[in-house]
């Protein structure tokens, strides 16, 4: 049974070649193939991802290629983890809004539909290939946008695909440390898009805790609590927090842009470097140090940048298909009917039970009529976008991106869609 990673020369890899361990005894693979294009990055992450799987399994046979379809062929599960562009990619997404005094932001706002039009043909080709390939395999996908992503997969193509997030799981087990519970004890009535959700209510127990929470907020120094110290979950959380004390539900992290728009962009305008650039530095730090570890003798030394919550995510939903557990989880799915208000095609958000046979969302509450009209506006221009880099049209990506709530005017909009043609050069392909 062979299991490939897309984009297996990721910083992320070997936290999720440890996942893949952890469910050894559940699902019986025997090789783990990593695939990049990026050569040097991946005999680093390749070697250490081997030096990590020998010590725990001797007999599961590593790979690694930088041909996608030898790494898709005889694979029963394809991970997908690929950045069209690089960070370099992402800088330019980031960097090119600022310029115009708009949001720039990896999956938000004008940052997030660049990544878009560059990575939709991209996971087009690798479903094409798979279709070919490895018909019965089931890819699941982390590739952002995932949301856009997900819509171009289920209305594009006919593979067996699962596209996912780790922001519902991550405040899953932060809320579940706060409460000093297991993850599996809470539940969460989550609502949304990817990116752009709400967590309205916290079930322990089939009790609705969120006025607990709301008391913990006023009284309790929430951020010092927080199972990290990393600057940009710091700055999410307290972000979340002031939304939170105003509204009374828990925001998505990425919620903060569009409601505190102006404290967000005076934050990235006074920054001196954009967090791509800052994820650059930590990368190659990153690789360095796997470097090290792969010459050293001892594998226990390897530090990873984080990501529990994505290799749990990734190898827990992979568990679940192969075994037909029917667990639970928030995906991204076409909505038919879920989310009472949206349109059927369009991408939402919302919990969903995993088993061999897919994704089965689950009805959920009617979304209030502020995050509906939200929801229903980002949706429009997540679909045009779709629709605009699946047929190369500059007319349709140009209204797009004026549709964004984030962009403020369409002669900003031609403005920033020009830079971004220019500087990613044939990663955007428009006519």
């Amino acid at each position: 049974m062979k299991i490939s990673i897309i984009g297996g020369g990721s910083a992320y890899t070997p936290g999720l070649i440890e996942g893949l361990l952890k469910i050894r005894d559940e699902v019986p693979f025997t090789e783990v193939c990593l695939m990049d294009i990026d050569r040097a990055k991946l005999a680093t992450v390749g070697a250490l991802s081997a030096k990590i799987i020998a010590r725990a399994l001797p007999q599961v046979k590593v790979s690694s290629t930088e041909d996608r379809v030898e790494a898709i062929k005889g694979s029963a599960f394809i991970l997908c983890q690929i950045r069209v562009g690089g960070l370099a990619g992402r800088v330019l997404d980031e960097k090119i809004p600022l310029g115009y005094g708009v949001i720039g932001q990896e999956t938000v706002g004008p940052g997030g539909f660049a990544m878009a039009l560059r990575t939709l043909p991209e996971m087009y080709a690798l479903a094409r290939d798979i279709k070919e390939y490895a018909p019965e395999a089931w890819l699941i996908n982390y590739t952002n946008p995932s949301g856009m992503v997900a819509a171009m997969l289920a209305k594009y193509t006919e593979i067996n695909a699962i596209s996912i997030c780790d922001v519902p799981i991550g405040i899953q087990h932060f809320i579940a440390s706060l409460l000093e519970l297991p993850r599996a004890k809470v539940k969460l009535d989550y609502v949304g898009l990817n990116h752009l959700g709400w967590f309205r209510r916290v079930l322990v127990e089939g009790r609705d805790i969120m006025p607990k929470l709301r008391e913990l907020a006023k009284t309790t120094d929430i951020i010092s609590r927080l199972p990290t110290d990393d600057e940009k979950t710091v700055e999410e959380s307290e972000m979340m927090l002031r939304i939170f004390k105003i509204l009374g539900f828990i925001p998505s992290p990425y919620l903060q842009y569009y409601y505190l728009s102006r404290e967000a962009l005076a934050k990235q305008m006074a920054a001196e470097k954009t967090r791509g650039e800052v994820v650059q530095a930590i990368e190659k730090e990153l690789l360095a140090h796997f470097g090290q570890v792969v010459r050293g003798e001892d594998i226990r030394l390897w530090k990873s940048r984080g990501g529990q919550w994505h290799s749990e995510l990734m190898v827990g939903m992979l568990s679940a298909i192969y075994n037909d557990k029917g667990e639970e989880y928030v995906v991204n799915v076409l909505n038919q009917g879920a989310v009472p208000g949206m349109p059927a095609d369009s991408c939402v958000e919302i919990p969903c039970l995993i088993d061999k046979g897919g994704v089965r969302p689950l009805t959920v509450a009617k979304p209030d009529v502020d995050m509906l009209g939200l929801m229903n506006l980002v949706a429009a221009y997540e679909a045009l976008t779709v629709e605009a880099a699946m047929e190369q049209s500059y007319a349709k990506a140009l209204r797009a991106l004026n549709l964004n709530p984030l962009v403020p005017s369409l002669e900003v909009a031609e403005s920033i869609l020009r830079d971004y043609l220019k500087a990613h050069g044939a990663l955007i392909q428009l006519h």
